[in-house]
């Protein structure tokens, strides 16, 4: 079996890497960028493999078998341990949710392929990632995902004598231009799907390919420099890179090359022989791997329990947890079994992992939810009560309609319009053919406000398909404007007219004169149109902050009161949209009239909490009882 010579400078880059991301994980304002320490371990992984790899093929000696019987050695052990044990506390601490989307990322384990399944998650209405005990196991399954498709493809070319750096070369070009791409057309695809990621594992393999398959081990021109060098280079990444940034993207050259720098210098270098292969960093980089496994679910089983804001004391306790459990597993797991000469061992663990599989097949399928209170169970009910937004191929957004083929009520704004869908659709359902119907037209993000622009949101091609409907249907003689308007205005909210943030005051009053604008021009044209006001909101409103959790797993329900003094500064806004909506002609609803009692907001009635989050209401409580826009769908 095929050995690379030990470099310990090599485990204290793994320490450099683990402690980044472990950083950022717990307090990330220290370390914006620390989340880079992943590509720091690609670029490692693919050194490292692939020098396996290159020097068994060269001394004629590889065998498929033995190369991933390693692999499983290698990563099976403390995969299964964590695994086990957030199997065992999830049960204990979850709700039935929580614990089943769990099951759900550890049944996807079983064929690598977390990653894809966190991708197709990622959306609007997605829950924070900080919520997701497994979510760092993403990066697992990029790996593997790399290593089934690259050593056979190694293998081809050397058989075929083909020239095996360009061809890398090419490779990695391939995935950087495609990472560049699409970091920007799709973050969530560039981020996790291994094609956009393949370019980091491929950088340390060409170094790989100089040392053990060109037999340039030994050879580091200008050693120190390039050690040095690299190290700033990993720095700086670790201090500029912010996860606001288009990731992995041109910004992710810098952990990658820093790396390769690095490693390429040799372990006699100053910076590696001194500082990374010290007795610590070496000690640390033993334990990387389980510290990377154990520290994430920690952090997210008290930010869980925590409601997303568990204070330092509680930070500093699951990485006092995450360390010893990781230095335990490392030493009386992973450690041992990888070392045991038995034949059977990597069997056993095969068939261990596949087990831990299927038990989170089972706990995704809601057969060891836990039995909770009716109190309780209403919270979570409404909590899941969610409208969906889906995608109209005409329009960024969604775009349905309900009722007759008569004159139509057009329904536009975010997904505060949307959410009053259930009680339109409920309202017209059966009209006839000739009698009323309605259109809604609504995207998430984005406010119904012309010639707004956005960091994140397509607002002028969702408002341009309004424009368009709006020339093209005629039928057309009501218009209803709703948004989360509050949230538009903020102070860097990220939502521009001209170069100016529409939170400053000069492109608050523009953006209002747009509103009026917009108002007169359709007035003009006969049609009436309604400006609903946004509805309270705020984080005492939210169904998940009305449980009080406990990490033995004990929950209370606790309703807290939301005054309208509290949410003050959306009432002024209120005040000076309402002013330019009446004063252009059009009709203003206030749904603080009807959702808030002598100064209260209300959050709950007999059926549970009327939110399903902090801001959105529950579409079962607005199709029962929502009737402020009744008015605009009747004859």
């Amino acid at each position: 079996m095929t050995h690379l010579k030990y470099r310990p400078d090599i485990d204290g880059l793994r320490a450099v890497a683990v402690l980044a991301v472990v950083i950022y994980h717990a307090f990330p304002r220290l370390l914006p960028g620390g989340f880079i320490g992943v590509d720091v371990f690609f670029v490692i992984s693919g050194y490292l493999i692939s020098g396996i790899v290159y020097k068994g093929v060269r001394e004629g000696d590889f065998r498929f078998r033995e190369f991933y019987a390693r692999r499983v050695r290698r990563l099976f052990p403390a995969l299964i341990t964590v695994l086990l044990l957030c199997l065992g506390y999830g049960g204990l601490i979850l709700l039935p949710a929580e614990y089943e989307q769990m099951g759900k990322h550890m049944a996807a384990g079983i064929v690598f392929i977390q990653n894809i399944v966190f991708w197709q998650e990622s959306g609007y209405f997605d829950i924070a990632s900080s919520l997701k005990p497994l979510l760092h196991l993403w990066s697992l399954a990029v790996e593997e995902q790399f290593y089934i498709v690259f050593p056979p493809l190694l293998l081809l070319f050397w058989k075929k004598k083909w020239p095996m750096s360009p061809l890398i070369l090419t490779m990695l070009g391939i995935s950087l231009l495609a990472n560049l791409v699409m970091s920007y057309q799709s973050h969530a695809a560039a981020f996790f799907l291994t094609p956009f990621r393949a370019w980091e594992f491929l950088a340390g393999a060409q170094l790989a390919w100089w040392h053990y398959g060109m037999r340039h081990e030994e050879e580091a021109p200008c050693a120190n420099l390039l050690s040095i060098g690299g190290a700033l280079l990993l720095v700086a990444g670790m201090f500029v890179i912010h996860m606001s940034d288009p990731f992995p993207g041109w910004r992710a050259v810098l952990p990658v090359l820093g790396s390769v720098m690095v490693i390429a210098a040799g372990s006699k270098p100053w910076v590696n022989r001194t500082i990374l292969s010290n007795s610590l960093a070496v000690w640390i980089g033993l334990i990387s791997y389980p510290l990377y496994l154990f520290h994430w679910p920690a952090l997210s089983f008290v930010r869980i329990v925590r409601a997303n804001n568990p204070g330092d004391t509680y930070i500093v306790g699951a990485l006092g947890a995450a360390f010893f459990l990781s230095a335990a597993t490392y030493f009386l797991v992973e450690r041992p079994l990888r070392l045991a000469k038995s034949r059977w061992i990597v069997p056993i663990l095969s068939v261990a992992f596949v087990f831990v599989g299927l038990l989170g097949w089972v706990v995704w399928d809601g057969r060891f939810s836990r039995k909770l209170g009716s109190g309780i169970d209403s919270v979570l009910a409404a909590q899941n009560d969610r409208f969906p937004i889906g995608k109209h191929t005409d329009v960024q957004g969604t775009m349905l309609h309900v009722g007759g083929n008569g004159k139509q009520t057009l329904f536009v704004g975010d997904s505060h319009m949307a959410q009053y869908w259930p009680r339109i659709q409920n309202l017209l359902k059966s009209n006839p053919q000739g009698a009323r119907g309605a259109i809604l037209v609504s995207s998430p993000g984005v406010p119904p406000i012309r010639g707004v622009r956005s960091d994140y949101y397509d607002c002028e091609k969702t408002l341009a398909s309004v424009n368009k409907l709006l020339d093209e249907d005629r039928r057309i003689d009501r218009v209803v404007l709703a948004a989360r308007w509050g949230i538009y205005f903020k102070q860097n909210s990220g939502y521009y007219i001209g170069g100016e943030c529409i939170g400053n005051s000069g492109a608050k009053r523009q953006a209002f004169s747009l509103v009026g604008e917009m108002i007169r021009e359709l007035t003009a044209k006969n049609i009436h149109v309604t400006v609903v006001l946004g509805t309270p909101t705020g984080e005492k409103l939210a169904p998940q902050n009305m449980l009080v959790r406990h990490l033995n797993g004990k929950i209370e329900k606790r309703v807290e009161t939301l005054t309208q003094q509290d949410w003050s500064y959306t009432a002024k806004l209120s005040d000076g949209l309402s002013e330019t909506a009446i004063s252009n002609g059009a009709d203003v609803i206030d749904p603080v009239d009807y959702l808030c009692a002598d100064g209260i907001c209300i959050s709950e009635n007999d059926q549970g909490p009327i939110r399903s989050d902090k801001s959105h209401l529950r579409p079962g409580y607005v199709r029962e009882h929502l009737r402020y826009l009744d008015a605009t769908v009747e004859p």
